[in-house]
């Protein structure tokens, strides 16, 4: 793949944590990001932590809708520039591997 196609992941909060829901999106696909940027919110039994923008790009797929629950390194969204073409997109999600780190 790509290293221009970076995975948002469900991020380990705790120890202890073997899941997280997707509780709110901050930005709509299609929404140019800077590093840093709020993009969604994970909620655990303990926690509710917003995730940010690991680097700049464009939110190009939303994979898990708000209320999803996936477990700790699953995919929930897609950053790329606006040059990636779709169907590469749709490959990386396709074959994405939670064991894959952005």
């Amino acid at each position: 793949m790509s290293d221009r196609v970076v995975a948002l992941t469900v991020p380990q909060l705790g120890l202890t944590m073997k899941e997280g829901t997707v509780a709110a999106w901050h930005v709509a696909p299609g929404a140019a990001l800077r590093a840093g940027d709020p993009v969604f919110d994970i909620e655990t039994e303990k926690v509710s932590s917003e995730c940010a923008a690991p680097c700049a790009g464009v939110l190009r797929r939303q994979v898990a809708p708000a209320g999803t629950t996936l477990a700790v390194g699953e995919l929930v969204g897609v950053i790329a520039p606006p040059d990636v073409d779709e169907a590469q997109i749709d490959r990386f999600v396709a074959t994405f591997k939670p064991d894959q780190r952005a």
